[in-house]
C-alpha cells in the first residue's frame, strides 16, 4: 500500500472517530438540554446528520458548488468547464433560479451513484457531460445567485453549501469586496482552506497592469476571512483566460479523492472551535472539600444541630435522674418535660435509640440561619464556577438553587430520622436497683422508730433493740439508707453529667452528619454531576483536535 493510500486511510479513520465523538456529545447534551445553546445543538445535530449522509454515499464522487453574485460569471463558467451551454447566462439579473448540476462521466450514461447522491443533495436538474475523462467523477454543481432578492434562491444557495464537498467561489472585479459574500459565506467557512477555491471570474475586464494588484487584494481578504491558504485562479469565461488551469486545478482535486474527507474533518474543526467556546478553557473539579465543608456547618445551623445535641444530653441527664436519682425525690423530675419528647424526637422505645423518620417538633430556623445557608450555596457555586463561561455559571448556579426550597423540609427530615445516642445505659438499672434497696432498708429503719416511738408513747416495756455500738439498728438503718441514697444520687448525677456530654457530642457529630447528606443530595450532588459532565464534554472536545 502507498503512502497516499495510508494517509487516506488513516484521515478515513479518523474522520469515524471523530463523527462518533461529535454522536457522544450530542447524546450528553440531549441528557439534560440547557447545557449548550439551543443554536450550538442544532448546528451539531445538523452537522452530525450531513456528515452521516454524506459518508454514505462515499468518495467516488466529488461535488463541486460554483458560487456567486449576480453578474459575477458563474453560470457563465459552469458552461465553459462543461463544455456546452447547459445554464442560461444573464448580464444583469439572476438567471440560474434553482440548482443544477454536471455530472462528467465519459460513459455519457448516468452512474447509479451520482444519481444517490445527487438524490440525497436534493438536486433534481442534472447532466451528463462526456468528452473530459480527467474530470470523471465531478458533480459540479450550478447555484443560485447567494445575493439574489429571491429568499428561496438564497435558501437554496445556504441549504447547499452545508453538503458539498468543496466550494469555488465567483466573483468578479468589481464586488469582489462585497461584505454580503465575505461576511456571510467566506468567514461562515474559516478553517476551509483545503476545499475553497476563490475564482476571480472575467479578468480580461481589469488591465494586465492591475491584476496582480486586485489578486493581492482578493487574498488579503481572505486572509482577514479565516481562509489565508485557500487557491485563488483568474478565469475568464467569456476569453477563455485560465480555464484550463482552473481544469487542472479541479481534476488534480478530483485525482485525490479526499475533498469529502477534508471538507468533513473542516466542518468537526469549526464545531470543535464552538463548542470551546461554550466549555471553556478548562475543565472543572467536583465541588472542593473546603466548600462543602462551609455548606455543611450551614446547613447544620439550619437544622439546629447545636439544639438537638443540647436536648440530647439534657434529656440524658433528665433520664439518668429518674433511674439512679433518690428514689423520695424522683416524682419531681417527672414534672419537668423531656427535651427529646418535646422536640418530637422520642418516638421509640429509649432501649432501641431514636429514629422517627418524619417530622420533628421544632421551631423553624431563624432567618439569619437560613441566610447563612443560602450563603453558603452561593459561596460554593462561586469556588467552583470560577474559571467558568457565564452561561455555565449561570446553569451550575440554577441547579445548585433548583432545590433550595425543599432544603429546610429535608434537613427536619433528616433529623427526625437519625439515630440519636438515646439508649439506656446498663448501670442505670443496677443503681436503680440499688436505691431501691437503700430505700427499703431506710423505710425499715424508719417504721422500726416509728415502732419504738409508739410503744414508748403507749407506755409499753420497751422492745429489745439491737445497737452497733452506740447507734441502735433502726436509726443506723434509717440514716445509712438516706445517706447512702443520697451519695449514689449524687455519683449517679456525676457519671449522668460524663454521659451527657459525650452523649451531646455524638448526636452533633450524627446531625451534622444527617445535615451533609441532605445537603449532598440537594446541592452538592447535583452541582457535581453538572461539574462532571461538563468535565466530559471537554475530554469529548478534546479528543476532536
Amino acid at each position: 500500500m502507498s503512502r497516499g493510500a495510508r494517509a487516506a486511510r488513516a484521515a478515513d479513520r479518523r474522520l469515524a472517530e471523530r463523527l462518533d465523538v461529535l454522536a457522544a456529545v450530542a447524546d450528553r447534551t440531549r441528557e439534560a438540554p440547557g447545557r449548550l445553546p439551543d443554536e450550538v445543538v442544532d448546528r451539531l445535530d445538523g452537522a452530525l446528520a450531513r456528515a452521516r449522509g454524506r459518508v454514505t454515499h462515499g468518495p467516488s464522487h466529488t461535488v463541486v458548488a460554483l458560487a456567486g453574485a449576480t453578474g459575477s460569471g458563474k453560470s457563465s463558467l459552469f458552461n465553459a468547464l462543461a463544455g456546452e451551454g447547459l445554464a442560461d447566462v444573464g448580464v444583469r439579473r439572476p438567471t440560474t433560479s434553482t440548482a443544477q448540476a454536471a455530472v462528467f462521466d465519459a460513459t455519457g450514461v448516468l452512474d447509479p451513484g451520482a444519481a444517490d447522491l445527487l438524490d440525497w443533495l436534493a438536486v433534481p436538474r442534472r447532466h451528463v457531460v462526456t468528452g473530459s475523462a480527467d474530470l470523471d467523477g465531478l458533480v459540479l454543481v450550478d447555484l443560485p445567485d447567494h445575493d439574489s432578492t429571491a429568499a428561496d434562491h438564497r435558501a437554496e444557495v445556504d441549504r447547499l453549501v452545508e453538503v458539498v464537498d468543496a466550494f469555488a467561489w465567483v466573483v468578479d472585479p468589481q464586488k469582489y469586496a462585497d461584505a454580503a459574500l465575505h461576511d456571510a459565506y467566506l468567514r461562515r467557512f474559516a478553517g476551509h482552506d483545503a476545499v475553497t477555491l476563490v475564482v476571480l471570474n472575467q479578468v480580461d475586464r481589469v488591465p494586465a497592469d492591475d491584476r496582480r494588484a486586485v489578486l493581492d487584494d482578493l487574498r488579503r481578504l481572505l486572509v482577514a476571512d479565516g481562509l489565508a491558504d485557500a487557491r485563488v485562479m483568474a478565469t475568464s469565461a467569456t476569453g477563455g483566460e485560465g480555464i484550463a488551469e482552473l481544469r487542472r486545478e479541479l481534476a488534480a482535486r478530483l485525482a485525490e479523492r479526499r475533498a469529502m474527507v477534508a471538507r468533513l474533518h473542516a466542518d468537526v474543526d469549526r464545531l470543535a472551535e464552538d463548542l470551546d467556546a461554550h466549555l471553556g478553557t478548562r475543565p472543572p473539579g467536583p465541588v472542593p472539600t473546603s466548600a462543602r465543608r462551609r455548606l455543611t456547618v450551614a446547613v447544620a445551623e439550619v437544622a439546629g444541630a447545636e439544639a438537638v445535641a443540647d436536648a440530647v444530653g439534657a434529656a440524658h441527664r433528665a433520664r439518668a435522674a429518674q433511674h439512679v436519682g433518690w428514689p423520695p425525690t424522683r416524682w419531681v423530675r417527672r414534672l419537668r418535660p423531656d427535651p427529646l419528647r418535646r422536640l418530637g424526637l422520642d418516638r421509640t422505645a429509649p432501649a432501641e435509640g431514636t429514629a422517627t423518620g418524619g417530622r420533628t417538633s421544632r421551631p423553624a430556623p431563624a432567618a439569619v440561619s437560613q441566610a447563612g445557608a443560602a450563603a453558603a450555596v452561593r459561596t460554593l457555586v462561586d469556588d467552583v464556577t470560577t474559571d467558568l463561561p457565564d452561561a455555565w455559571t449561570r446553569r451550575v448556579a440554577a441547579v445548585a438553587d433548583a432545590r433550595r426550597e425543599d432544603l429546610a423540609d429535608a434537613l427536619d427530615r433528616a433529623v427526625g430520622a437519625a439515630e440519636l445516642p438515646t439508649r439506656r445505659p446498663a448501670w442505670w438499672s443496677a443503681a436503680s436497683s440499688l436505691q431501691w434497696v437503700l430505700a427499703g432498708v431506710m423505710a425499715v429503719g424508719l417504721v422500726w422508730l416509728a415502732v419504738i416511738a409508739a410503744v414508748a408513747w403507749f407506755g409499753l416495756p420497751d422492745l429489745p433493740t439491737p445497737r452497733i455500738g452506740e447507734v441502735p439498728w433502726p436509726t443506723a438503718m434509717a440514716l445509712g439508707g438516706a445517706l447512702a441514697g443520697l451519695l449514689v444520687s449524687a455519683l449517679g448525677r456525676l457519671a449522668a453529667a460524663v454521659g451527657a456530654r459525650r452523649r451531646r457530642t455524638t448526636a452533633r457529630r450524627i446531625l451534622v452528619a444527617a445535615a451533609s447528606a441532605a445537603a449532598d443530595e440537594l446541592v452538592v450532588d447535583p452541582v457535581d454531576r453538572e461539574l462532571a459532565a461538563l468535565a466530559e464534554l471537554h475530554q469529548l472536545t478534546d479528543r476532536l483536535r
